[in-house]
Parts: structure tokens; sequence; C-alpha cells
């Protein structure tokens, strides 16, 4: 699939955004080893919300020439889109890894038997998925060059959100757990389905942009 070939040539500008985002999560896990205020959940959070952030790199980096180059490839419009899109889901999958690795870590360094639930990972995925794609129709529909002067905001806003919700949530649920085992008991156990549900939809929501985006870059190319 050609569209892979261009997520594959967002990788090869943007790499070093790789090697970052594992440092990074050395020093998260070396932080949450000497802190007593943080969970596991954490540092998973915090790798979903580092992908969010590097995920729109390819924009920042992406010069004239370049795009002049990737339009002289033989490939549609959509595949040269989708192979953006794959390379924000790609990340977005590292960073996943990389915050289960964290989680993983702060429980062999600090001995407490806390893990990231199969539900917590789907709605984090959800999330992240939706805000990247909400991040990538910003670009597209307005322009990467005019874009590029809103670049750390559009960059930061949404993985910000992301990052504080989810902290808000995490520490609602610490101070009254016995309030969130009631409303899980409410939804009757139906967690898994609910989180696998919201991958569906934000999967559709992708798919949505990357066809909106598509027809937004086919009446700029012509």
């Amino acid at each position: 699939m050609k569209a892979l070939y261009f997520a594959k040539i967002d990788y090869i500008k943007t790499r070093t955004q790789f090697y970052l985002l594992m440092v990074i999560t050395v020093i998260v896990m070396a932080v949450m080893k000497v802190s007593t205020d943080v969970t596991a959940q954490v540092g998973f959070v915090y790798g979903v919300f580092l992908a969010i952030v590097f995920s729109t790199t390819p924009f920042g980096n992406c010069t004239r020439k370049d795009a002049g180059f990737q339009l002289l490839l033989p490939a549609t419009t959509l595949q040269r889109v989708t192979g953006r899109f794959m390379f924000g889901l790609t990340l977005l999958f590292i960073g996943m890894g990389c915050g289960l690795a964290t989680a993983a870590m702060y429980g062999l360094l600090t001995g407490r038997k806390e893990t990231v639930s199969l539900p917590i990972c789907l709605f984090a995925f959800a999330a992240g998925l939706v805000l990247i794609t909400v991040q990538y129709m910003f670009f597209y529909l307005v322009g990467e060059s005019k874009g590029a002067q809103f670049l750390s905001l559009v960059r930061m806003v949404p993985g910000m959100s992301f990052f504080f919700v989810s902290m808000k949530l995490a520490g609602e649920i610490q101070k009254d757990p016995a309030g969130a085992a009631r409303i899980i008991e409410k939804i009757g156990g139906n967690l898994d389905s609910i989180g696998w549900g919201s991958v569906t939809l934000a999967v559709l929501v992708m798919a949505a942009g990357i066809l909106l985006c598509t027809k937004a870059t086919e009446r700029k190319d012509y």
C-alpha cells in the first residue's frame, strides 16, 4: 500500500522525535521512582500525551520543496493523506507502548501492584486518535503554511486537555474509590464493551477525517 511509503517518509523526516519520546519515557520513569504522588496510570497517560503532541511534527517540518517532491510521486491524494494519518496512528501505538512500559517499570521499581486496565487503554487510545484526527484536520483545512503560525498552540492544547482531564478523572477515582466502584457496577460490568465501542467510533472519526482532508487537499492542488 502506497500510503505506507508516505508514513515512512514522515518517519524519516521526524525520527528524532521517536528518540526524544524514548528519552522522555526514561525521565518519567526516574521521576515516578522518587515521587510518592504518582501512579502507574500517570506514566501511561503521559506516554499517550507525548504521542498526541509529537504527532503534528510532520506539518512543522514540511517545506515547499518537500511538498513539491511528494506531489511528483506516483500516488493519489488519498494515499498521501492516509499515509500522514497512519504516521499519527503508529506514533500513538508507540506512545501507548512507552506508557505501558513506564507503568510496568513503575511496578517493578516501587513494588506497588498497580496495572493499567484494558478499558483505560481503550479509552486512552480512542481519545488520542480523535485528538490527532482533529489536529490533522486543522492543518489540512486551514493550510500548513497558515497553520504553522499556530503550530505550538495546536500541538499543545489537545494534548494538555487530554492529560489534565485524565489526571482529574484519576484524582476523583482515588478520592472516592467506592463511588467509582458503584458507577462501574451500575454500568453492569460492560466497561470493556464500552471501551471497544469508543475505539470503533474513534476509527470511524479518523476515516471521516481522512476523506474530508483528501477532498480539501484535492481542491487546493487543482
